[in-house]
């Protein structure tokens, strides 16, 4: 400075220009992942804090299938980490993408590194889910048949083993990666038959009970069930019977009464004529049959597989399977002032070669019901109705088989807790290699959505048998299927991603 006559020299500085764009150093969900929950976090962390004024929806651009959704974005207190909150749009299965533009910048308005500015993942329709997914289903000739999963998504199953020509009924849970048995040894065997024919359920401390027919001689058989108190296996009754002039007993169902204790639906039989079904609840100490056994139809078919439900208004509820010589009909029937009450007198054909059925309830309590019905061209159908009142209506159209499809197999229906109903089933495409495909769909009000996506396969392919759908007792709904590949027999968990 010159000031006069005199120089005045002053303080040196540096001035430093920030030119260094700030970059993306972690992101949630992460870039390319598949199975992500519709729920987790949205966040992207920067190198540096960044202007707040430019974060915004319209520098962050968040699309689903490409098409773009509504957002809420926001920064924390120190500039570092974005927060993006999807509305409207955000859901399976389709691809998705955040997209950050070059009008989000740095406090010296540096726009972001543009490798930084977007990544994509899968918000799929079922997730992977619990402890079970991937449990080795079988070992030498041991084969689990029954599960079910408690509250945490633990795996519990029963297991029937076949050895010096003795079967043997063991009930096991998965933790740890192994297989764990509860007590010391076996809950049943025999040397007349197998014990393949059993139900399980588990109380809300995920204790497991289980029935089972238990094959007498001359063809004779009982149902038997006991219970784990967490320490030992306990019998509930000597055995469960209303009819003792009836020496078969079989295809028991087990589930839970609105009293909180176990309820059991079966059949009887004296071997070919006469065949009824009986529901009884468990009493403190014993088996309090629910009105007489029943059969709404010639009694001279065989009752096989009733499925025991209970309304929300507390009404037991029984669906089954009459086979005959050329067709399977299905039947079902309610508990109402103490009488089983026939629900129409339709019948209902199904496959002969699957003689099976599910029972759920709607939006209003009414019964819904899945089968296999043929569609007259030498394949197979999923149908579903639902019941209104004085007659049963199909619930949509049927799910016919997709292109090049075989066969299909063994539908599987639940209700969510609105009662919004769910399919599940297999369809068989090729024989050569054999390979199959698991299938779902959900009722939207108006048709069935298909619910298949990315998230059934593992390794590439697709080989499916013996799937259910479980509600569980916190209301997540629960797919699962048994996955073979090359020799490995093995569990697949997902639940709905919602």
């Amino acid at each position: 400075m010159v000031f006069g006559e005199t120089v005045f020299a002053g303080e040196e500085r540096v001035v430093v220009v920030d030119r260094t764009a700030p970059r993306v150093v972690s992101r949630a969900p992460e870039p390319g992942a598949q199975d992500v929950w519709v729920k987790s976090p949205i966040q992207a962390v920067f190198s540096e804090p960044v202007n707040a004024s430019t974060v915004t929806s319209a520098s962050v651009r968040l699309t689903v299938g490409g098409v773009e959704v509504a957002r809420t974005v926001s920064l924390s207190g120190d500039g570092k980490t974005m927060t993006v909150v999807p509305g409207a749009g955000y859901a399976p299965s389709h691809p998705v993408q955040l997209i950050l533009t070059e009008q989000l910048v740095d406090l010296a308005g540096n726009s972001l590194n543009i490798e930084s500015r977007g990544w994509d993942w899968t918000i799929p329709f079922w997730i992977p889910w619990g402890t079970g997914d991937g449990a080795l289903l079988s070992a030498r000739d041991s084969d689990i048949k029954s599960h079910a999963f408690d509250a945490a998504g633990n795996l519990v199953a029963t297991w029937s083993l076949y050895a010096s020509n003795l079967h043997w009924l063991y009930v096991k849970r998965y933790e740890s990666g192994e297989w764990k048995t509860y007590g010391q040894n076996h809950i049943a065997f025999s040397n007349q038959g197998s014990l393949h024919d059993n139900s399980l359920i588990l109380d809300s401390a995920g204790n497991p009970i289980v029935a089972w027919t238990q094959p007498g001689s001359s063809g004779s058989s009982t149902v038997q069930v006991k219970r784990w108190t967490g320490t030992q296996w306990e019998s509930l009754g000597e055995h469960v019977e209303v009819d003792a002039s009836m020496p078969q007993k079989a295809h028991p169902h087990l589930e839970w009464a609105p009293s909180g204790q176990p309820a059991i639906a079966w059949s009887e039989s004296e071997f070919t004529v006469a065949n009824t079904v009986c529901a009884a609840e468990w009493a403190t100490n014993n088996w309090s049959p629910l009105g007489n056994c029943f059969n709404a139809r010639d009694t001279s078919n065989y009752v096989t597989n009733p499925v025991l439900k209970y309304t929300r208004s507390k009404v037991p509820t029984i669906a089954w399977v009459a086979t005959g010589a050329t067709e399977n009909t299905i039947h079902v029937s309610q508990f109402l002032n103490n009488t089983w009450t026939v629900l129409d007198a339709e019948d209902h054909n199904i496959q002969v070669q699957e003689p099976y059925v599910s029972l759920a309830f709607g939006p209003t309590d009414q019964p819904i019901l899945t089968w296999l019905a043929g569609t007259g061209s030498g394949n197979d159908c999923v149908a579903t109705k639902n019941w209104f009142d004085s007659y049963w209506a199909l619930l949509g159209t049927p799910q016919l088989p997709t292109a090049g499809t075989l066969t299909t197999m063994g539908p599987a229906l639940e209700t969510d807790s609105t009662g919004t109903p769910f399919v599940a089933w297999t369809s068989l495409v090729t024989l050569t290699p054999t390979d199959s495909r698991l299938r779902t769909s959900r009722w939207t009000g108006l048709s069935w959505e298909s619910l298949d996506d990315a998230s059934f396969t593992v390794e590439g392919r697709v080989l499916t048998n013996q799937h259910t759908l479980q509600r569980t007792s916190t209301g997540e709904m629960v797919l699962s299927w048994r996955h073979l590949i090359l020799s490995e027999d093995r569990m697949r968990v997902r639940r709905l991603n919602r």
